[in-house]
């Protein structure tokens, strides 16, 4: 049985977007939305393996992604990737 995309997450996730413009959005949400709370849940991001293609997805490091977010939001306290089958 295959995994149901009930997101359509191979579409719209982020990682198919300009990285830039998706750190000016979470930028520009966070301001909106911060709250007196310490730590921001962001998910949906470091998700190259929703890229079509073997190469284009290598082109992409996890790491890459988790520096882009690290100049633009702050530091990174801790970073989990939730995967399945």
């Amino acid at each position: 049985m295959g995994v149901i995309d009930a997101a359509d997450e191979m579409q719209y996730t982020a990682v198919h977007f300009d990285l830039r413009i998706v750190m000016e959005l979470l930028q520009q949400t966070i301001a909106e939305k911060r709250t007196n709370q310490r730590f921001i849940l962001i998910e949906g991001l470091c998700n190259s393996n929703k890229l079509a293609s073997e190469d284009a997805q290598l082109e992409l490091r996890f790491m890459d992604e988790i520096f882009a977010i690290e100049k633009c939001l702050g530091e990174v306290d801790s970073c989990v990737s939730l995967t399945f089958c």
